[in-house]
């Protein structure tokens, strides 16, 4: 017996994803746009023509509240606004399936997915084959013997079909246990924030291995150390976001209304006409009345027409997008066309249009660093996607955040260079709303992204002859430490297992255990300290260790991949700095990081001592900013102690400490002055009492009365802190000096790690937001400034709050007053930034 077919279409979805598919400058005469029309008419009908069904019905969300709003209060809450012209464009799309005899509902407090999921189960039930076409991953878990899931996976143009096979073989487990999977990766369209920390691969891994949530914490002990804690944390997070994915209980429509009717012809084509819907109309005219034209291929694909590129550099506006070694270039019109930078004559006309085109593109750093030679427009006349995205959302920036913002993942290529202008656009709307935001872009994020392709392209020097020996004389040191506590216990341990390294602790040597976790008795860092502590001989092995651990980390993870990195690369290693990844807005180093290398011991500066200039007649030199985040601190607050302190260049932390204690500056001891330091720099990063307590190694409530004294002598600094969270909780999200911001409901790092995360977010962030873009202003200016003034010379680092380069020896004292100067000269703050120099041979010295 043949089943019944039927198809259940997620309308709403399928109107987003067509927004966002199809370029937004596609509108009626009238000036209404039709993209969203256009991508839900093609998909619609791709469906219908690859699955023709005998029941189908169209499901739209209802305005207003659902259940889940009541169960989870901030549900939804983090979407961003709803576009206008998509808001404009839904009310049509109905009226238009209604007319077409297509059935549509859409039920007050209940969301589409819900009664898309209760209709397919009453009519599999049936023994119906049902069909769910949505973009949604919430209705996978539908998928059974008699439901399968359409599902966009590319533009709209391209459908996958999943059943519990297909499913099964892409994800790894069941599909009713795609609630738990989502539950843990979290779904930022419905603003259901997840796990923090699990991404798709480690859920996939995790509801595969044990199944359902409950599964994985019946057997949270044996997930590996850094998820556990992770699920640990957020265990009632994880539930609560099951429950908001699980399909809510609804009626189901009945099979007898998923019949179409006969269309009104009519009112169809008065539609269509007022909308400019040609191909569409086409299906609904008699043959006769379709003109040639119409006919072949009615309601296809909006398809780019390739031009020569002579042609297409005619266009003021230009979106480029790699395929490989070449790129895709197109314009507003739908045409496209190839470019290849290795031709001469095309880089000359490209370098000519760049004289007056504008550039839309996504990932201009990285373009910069992979093709420098490509000649673009001014970088006051170039869009940056990847930037632009980055300045609303810097906590969901790169693809992977875009694609969560436009419910798709973001193509390449030519499908990527048609959607750059109406995503673009999109964006750049919302920070034209904010004049100081869109300074933030043209002044700050588009330019400097040449200053950090040009300095990851320049690359530090690493001698591989001193690594090598480094290497060497390091893993020497591993075994004999190894070896040592082997003869001192007599027996052999592996001392990478936290398990074995318990035994031997606590076990065999009898230490006092200080802290537990799931595993059993802990053996991290804090407790190692702490054992470490304990009188000869009982401190032997833990000191022992620490030291095993430490090198084996410094030789793991950066005197051998260096080596390599130096090897492959002639000596000089070229790390990714990138502005687009915190969401502070610090500067980032990847592949490798070079902001991250030890600077401690005697093994780390071993290790600095390796990076070099690339000859004897050059030398680093180098300045960082003195207390740049105490100084924006000062500013914020305007505390007139911290102030005047650092207007009259006194020592802050010795005023501070004096302020405190109530005593003379010259009368402070060296413990008191870091007693103050840790304070100063503490609150600005939301130490509490307890915390303090623990970082200077005194009584709580010793270190409650050093914070209540330190905010009775500076009350503007406490009204500064409650200020900025009680305005950053009311505007949704925190501003630096210069305008950047971050909202908090996008904040997901933070999760778990305290009370009150958001808090110390909302302090800080100004805080550390202003400092990074003045050292990043600064870094622009100096490079700008050392390329005209001393052509040998070359910018290779900047960690955080310092910036390095080298230059001939006879030049350095002309270099050093230049990077002091430069970074000295911003005036944004109440009081005067200051810059140390430093000079040295090596990064050992810096």
């Amino acid at each position: 017996m043949v089943k019944k077919e039927i198809l259940l279409i997620d309308g709403h979805g399928l109107a987003f994803r067509g927004f966002y598919a199809l370029p937004e400058n596609l509108c009626a005469e009238d000036g209404t746009p039709t993209n969203a029309i256009l991508g839900f008419m093609n998909m619609l009908f791709k469906a219908l023509d690859e699955w023709p069904s005998s029941g189908l019905a169209i499901f739209f969300d209802a305005k207003g509240p659902t259940a889940r709003h009541l169960m989870f209060e901030s549900y939804k809450g983090g979407r961003k606004p709803t576009p206008e012209g998509f808001k404009v464009q839904l009310p049509l799309i109905a009226e238009l399936c209604e007319a077409m005899g297509l059935p549509v509902f859409s039920r007050e407090g209940v969301e589409a997915d819900d009664c898309i999921a209760a209709t397919a189960r009453a009519c599999a039930s049936d023994g119906c084959l049902v069909r769910i076409l949505s973009a949604d991953k919430d209705l996978f878990q539908t998928i059974d013997e008699n439901i399968e899931v359409i599902r966009p996976s590319r533009g709209v143009t391209d459908f996958s079909l999943y059943d519990r096979r297909s499913f099964g073989e892409k994800y790894g487990f069941a599909p009713p246990l795609m609630a738990d999977y989502l539950a843990l990766t979290g779904d930022s369209v419905d603003n259901i924030p997840g796990v923090p920390g699990i991404g798709e691969k480690s859920a996939k891994e995790l509801v595969g291995k044990f199944g359902s949530l409950e599964g994985i914490y019946e057997n949270l002990e044996t997930v590996a150390k850094a998820r556990r804690s992770k699920l640990e944390e957020n265990r009632e997070l994880a539930f609560k976001c099951r429950e908001l994915i699980v399909p809510q209980p609804t009626d189901a429509v009945p099979q007898e209304e998923l019949e179409a009717k006969e269309p009104d012809v009519e009112k169809v084509l008065s539609l269509c006409a007022k909308l400019g819907l040609k191909k569409l109309a086409a299906r609904f005219k008699s043959p006769e009345e379709v003109p040639a034209e119409e006919e072949r291929g009615a309601l296809s694909i909006t398809e780019a027409k390739e031009v020569p590129l002579a042609e297409l550099l005619k266009s003021g506006e230009i979106a480029a997008a790699r395929e490989g070694e070449i790129f895709a270039l197109a314009d507003r019109s739908g045409r496209f066309a190839k470019f290849e930078p290795s031709r001469a004559e095309e880089a000359q006309a490209l370098k000519e249009w760049g004289a007056r085109g504008t550039l839309y593109l996504y990932g201009l750093r990285e373009l910069l660093t992979e093709f420098p030679d490509m000649p673009l427009p001014p970088y006051e006349r170039i869009r940056d996607l990847e930037a632009e995205n980055y300045l609303l959302h810097p906590d969901r920036g790169g693809r992977s955040g875009i694609a969560r913002a436009i419910n798709m993942p973001l193509p390449e290529g030519r499908e990527l260079a048609l959607l750059l202008f109406g995503l673009c656009e999109a964006l750049e709307r919302e920070i034209a709303k904010d004049e100081k935001l869109e300074r933030v872009m043209k002044e700050i994020d588009i330019p400097l992204s040449f200053t950090l392709a040009k300095m990851g392209r320049t690359g530090i020097h690493a001698d591989a002859g001193m690594l090598s020996a480094v290497e060497g004389e390091l893993a020497a040191h591993i075994a004999e430490s190894e070896t040592a506590i082997e003869e001192y216990v007599g027996e052999k341990i592996n001392l990478s297992s936290p398990k074995q390294v318990a035994r031997l602790l606590f076990e065999t040597l009898r230490l006092p255990p200080i802290k537990k976790n799931k595993s059993g008795f802990s053996t991290d860092a804090s407790v190692l300290e702490e054992l470490a502590k304990l009188p000869e001989p009982l401190c032997t092995v833990p000191r022992k260790i620490i030291e095993y651990r430490e090198e084996s980390k410094l030789q793991s993870g950066f005197v051998q991949p260096f080596l390599k990195l130096a090897r492959e690369g002639g000596g000089l290693i070229h790390s990714t700095f990138d502005h687009l990844a915190t969401g502070t807005g610090r500067l980032a180093s990847r592949d490798p990081n070079v902001q991250n290398m030890p600077v401690f011991g005697e093994w780390a500066e071993r290790f600095r001592e390796c990076f070099t200039p690339r000859s004897e007649e050059h030398i680093f030199v180098a300045a960082d900013y003195s207390q740049i985040e105490l100084r924006v601190l000062a500013h914020f607050s305007g505390e007139g102690k911290l102030i005047e302190s650092f207007r009259d260049g006194r020592d802050v932390h010795a005023e501070t400490a004096s302020w405190v204690f109530g005593l003379p500056s010259d009368e402070i001891t060296p413990e008191q002055r870091r007693f103050a330091k840790t304070v100063n720099f503490g609150l600005i990063y939301g130490m509490s009492a307890f915390g303090l307590a623990q970082r200077l190694g005194i009584p709580r409530p010793t270190a409650a009365r050093i914070v209540d004294r330190y905010f009775a002598v500076l009350p503007k600094v406490k009204e500064y802190i409650s200020g900025s969270i009680a305005e950053a909780k009311a505007k949704g999200h925190t501003s630096s000096i210069f305008g950047r911001i971050r909202p908090l409901s996008e904040v997901s790092t933070i999760e778990g790690r305290g009370n009150n995360p958001l808090d110390r977010v909302a302090v800080n962030s100004p805080i550390q937001s202003t400092a990074s873009d003045i050292a990043k202003i600064a870094l622009m200016k100096f490079d700008l400034a050392l390329e005209k003034a001393f052509p040998s010379a070359m910018t290779i680092l900047q960690v955080h709050d310092s910036i390095v380069c080298e230059c001939r020896r006879e030049d350095a004292e002309g270099v050093e007053k230049l990077l002091v100067d430069t970074m000295e000269a911003e005036e944004v703050l109440a009081v005067p930034l200051k810059a140390e120099p430093k000079r040295s041979a090596s990064l050992k010295g810096l």
